[in-house]
């Protein structure tokens, strides 16, 4: 079984002391961040990478599916380039879940439980995904024929054709 590294973000402290090349060639991190990290006095390590924190011993794919559809029915449902990609931003959603399992178990409290981290992880990941998927697909012949109208919420109803995009 393969196992995925954990990558967690953590706050560096820099001693003024260290020069900016040394400070990149200790932390592999760019001149200009360590230019700003001595004159901060820290910095963010993996800044740029997305976190991954698993755990698998806690993860349940049936409710973190339920909690999906909850998510896509409440705030998606109603756009139709949404609906055309159903799956593959319930898929998404799944995959940042189960990315991101153990820092939404370890942010857990009495008040904002582990169902509420799994909802707002699962409607970022969605969000997330539609609005790149929008933006690259902009300028695509086949979208500005047959999406861009239903994009642009633009319709009207015709007793021979029902309702047409326009």
């Amino acid at each position: 079984m393969e196992t995925t590294p954990e990558i967690r973000r953590e706050r560096v402290q820099v001693p003024p002391d260290l020069t900016v090349k040394e400070l990149t060639s200790k932390y592999g991190i760019s001149t200009g961040c360590a230019r700003v990290a001595l004159k901060r006095g820290w910095f963010t390590k993996n800044y740029m990478k997305k976190q991954v924190i698993i755990d698998r011993e806690n993860f349940r794919p049936e409710i973190c599916y339920s909690i999906a559809k909850q998510v896509f029915y409440k705030n998606f449902r109603w756009n139709p380039v949404a609906q055309s990609i159903k799956e593959d931003l319930i898929q998404e959603a799944m995959t940042l879940m189960f990315q991101q399992s153990g820092k939404i178990k370890e942010g857990a409290t009495e008040k904002y439980n582990d169902r509420y981290g799994y909802w707002w992880t699962a409607h970022n990941a969605m969000l997330a995904f539609l609005k790149t998927w929008e933006r690259q697909m902009k300028y695509n012949e086949v979208v500005n024929d047959f999406l861009m109208p239903m994009m642009k919420q633009r319709k009207f109803y015709s007793p021979e054709h029902g309702w047409i995009y326009c």
